[in-house]
């Protein structure tokens, strides 16, 4: 009954309708006349023979007491998307795709293990598509090699309207929207509109709102618009992430999963959104994985995977007569979905041979019919664009400036509201603070407590590398998934992140060192001049830019979080070890002594040292019943391998440091990413 349903759904009007008009007011593409796109309602209204019905329909036809009742449920002028950009249609069409990878870490070759096998389709304009397929069939990479994400190991023709793809000028007009819902959680669902309508568009501020408030009413987002996004619901979240890239109006649509982790109200909804947006004239095309039956009649076509080969290519509702014609016969109560994926499966036995050549054979006739109709009435010269200048703010919608401006906006709105990065770091700064200087509490200029004190300095600076270190190298490892999606749906340039992602956390990393050492420095009393108190401050702060961009190369580098997590504390003990506290540089085997170079605590501690015993100071205080054999400053100076130093070149290193580590940590985010192609 449930195939039955599914393909009687597809053919009547009067159900299509209703499904389409359920998901708040379907998007109307504001398309240019002169583009022979499917409009919104041409899309509704594209099946004049309605009542047209297998024999097998008509026969189960008089089961159903009356047709559907149509949703009530009027188009406003808002839900038609009327601000948006126009966009062409574009038809999107692969042949012969293999897809490579090689198997075993590099230092181990085991080969190659090809994941797609020359597979062929098209997928036009107005038409929700679903690839599917039992799991490790190539869903995902066949997808992924569509959208531009996978380029290496892949052999084959990507044609957009009938013309070999331009990447560049594709990604700008397609949309990935993957499966799990990538998104920053400090931001309200307002201000992540407006942030991608910002670095998308052009309008002005006034038009950006109203194409928001459109797109936000279309989606049934607007009553939580003040709502941050980590409250969301998943079926809200999910609508959340198709919003952020409507903006632009992409005519093409990647969703990958698009149901997953949602429950089955959400799922139809999601799911009817989707074949809205495909009758306003886009190309949407989703994997999915076992969908019900109600869903699965909202798709128009489907392209069926089984190990990387193509089994079935062409309407939904044709499935079950096809799967009929090779003796395949769906069961009457069965959810066609889940029989093509027992049969993907060798639940029938292996059908892959037969079902693979019955695909192929058709291709031919496919092959003339597209001859015959074609591309030529679409607009191929728009995707010659000039592809040789490298990627650089000008290939985007905003400029360089306007990029930085909003990321930077953002990333500091961010972290304002971040309790575990902002307001437990600066509770911990105050606390330590506080602690520190209770227990070191008026020894500065005690000659007989000068180790204790060099112990306090070598503390702070301990103190300051790890509360900048730890938070740090989270950073990109948690904002990894959301910069990758909106970097690669060409929303901003790496160079802009970056920039705005180092200095947005710049303030706060400059005003947390001087709470503390503003704390300490006082409360253990040392000498009450500024310029000394100045230049500890500027130590301080000096050593915990560095560790943050220590952390941020480390954050860059690593491949999930908790690589990231282990290798940041490991990589302070060396650091901490040649700094000069524990052993002297003198006492260092000459074979270890280049590591105390590198280590940027070291020009820290020796900084600090320097700021408190050095610039001649005067002899410190001792009682005359002790003997104390640090009293002048030179003997403590001594002591410590310090009397040649030069406090100018320990901030010269720690400067060099800071931005070398930035500069670092930048090349190997833009490995990393051009790595995940």
């Amino acid at each position: 009954m449930a195939c039955l349903m599914a393909a009687w759904s597809v053919h009547n009007p009067t159900v299509t309708n209703s499904i389409i008009m359920n998901t708040n007011g379907p998007p109307d593409l504001m398309l240019d006349p002169r583009i022979p796109c499917v409009c919104l309602e041409e899309g509704i209204n594209k099946h004049p023979g309605g009542t047209q019905q297998t024999p097998l329909l008509q026969k189960h036809q008089k089961k159903v007491d009356g047709p559907l009742k149509k949703a009530d449920n009027t188009l406003t002028e808002a839900q038609r998307f009327s601000s948006l950009p126009r966009r062409p249609a574009v038809n999107i069409e692969f042949k012969d795709v293999s897809y490579s990878i090689r198997e075993g870490p590099w230092w181990r070759k085991k080969g190659y293990k090809t994941l797609l096998k020359g597979i062929s389709g098209k997928f036009t304009s107005g038409d929700l598509v679903a690839i599917m397929g039992p799991s490790g069939a190539g869903k995902s990479t066949l997808m992924n090699i569509l959208a531009g994400y996978r380029e290496t190991g892949m052999k084959g023709e990507i044609l957009i309207n009938g013309q070999p793809r331009d990447l560049r000028s594709f990604r700008k007009v397609s949309c990935y929207i993957m499966q799990d819902d990538m998104l920053l959680p400090h931001l309200t669902v307002q201000e992540a509109m407006m942030v991608s309508a910002n670095l998308k568009l052009q309008e002005k501020v006034e038009a950006r709102m109203e194409m928001v408030q459109e797109i936000l009413t279309a989606l049934g987002l607007l009553d939580c618009t003040k709502t941050r996004t980590s409250h969301l619901s998943g079926g809200q979240r999910k609508r959340l992430a198709i919003a952020l890239e409507l903006v632009n109006n992409p005519p093409v649509m990647f969703f990958d999963e698009p149901t997953s982790g949602l429950d089955s109200s959400s799922c139809f909804q999601v799911v009817s959104l989707l074949k809205a947006l495909a009758r306003g004239g886009r190309t949407v095309i989703c994997t999915i994985h076992q969908p019900s039956a109600k869903l699965f009649e909202l798709f128009d076509k489907l392209y069926v995977l089984s190990q990387g080969q193509c089994i079935y290519r062409g309407q939904v509702s044709s499935l079950v007569p096809y799967l009929q014609e090779l003796g395949l016969n769906c069961p009457t109560y069965h959810n066609p979905a889940d029989f093509i994926m027992e049969v993907a499966s060798g639940e029938y036995g292996d059908q892959m041979v037969r079902l693979v050549k019955a695909v192929q054979d058709r291709k031919s006739e496919e092959y003339h019919q597209t001859k015959l109709n074609g591309d030529t009435n679409l607009h191929p010269l728009l995707w010659q664009e000039d592809s040789s200048s490298s990627e650089g703010c000008h290939s985007f919608s905003a400029s360089c400036k306007t990029q930085f401006c909003i990321l930077f906006r953002r990333t500091f709105h961010s972290i304002l509201r971040d309790s575990v990065l902002t307001h437990l770091r600066i509770s911990s700064h105050i606390g330590i603070g506080v602690l520190i200087g209770l227990l070191y509490l008026g020894i500065g200029n005690e000659a007989k407590k000068v180790l204790s004190n060099s112990g306090f300095l070598f503390f702070s600076m301990l103190f300051l590398m790890f509360a900048a270190l730890m938070p740090t190298v989270l950073t990109f490892p948690l904002e990894l998934g959301v910069f990758l999606r909106e970097h690669l749906n060409y929303w901003y340039s790496l160079k802009a992140y970056y920039l705005a992602k180092t200095m947005a956390d710049l303030p706060f990393q400059v005003v947390f060192p001087v709470v503390y050492c503003s704390i300490v420095y006082w409360m253990t009393a040392q000498p009450p001049d500024a310029s000394r108190f100045f230049l500890f401050l500027s130590l301080g702060v000096l050593t915990s830019l560095v560790a943050q961009s220590l952390g941020l190369l480390i954050g860059a580098a690593s491949t999930s979080l908790q690589v990231a997590t282990f290798v940041g504390p490991v990589t302070a003990i060396p650091v901490l070890l040649f700094s000069g506290f524990f052993v002297s540089f003198d006492t260092i085997p000459w074979y270890l002594q280049w590591m105390s170079y590198i280590s940027y605590v070291r020009y820290g501690f020796e900084g600090a040292i320097l700021s408190i015993y050095g610039l001649e100071r005067a002899d410190l205080h001792c009682s005359e019943d002790d003997t104390c054999h640090f009293q002048k400053s030179e003997a403590i100076l001594k002591e410590l391998d310090m009397l040649d130093a030069k406090l100018y070149l320990d901030f010269i290193v720690l400067a060099i440091f800071f931005f070398s580590l930035r500069i670092i940590a930048y090349f190997v985010l833009r490995y990393k990413i051009s790595s995940e192609r």
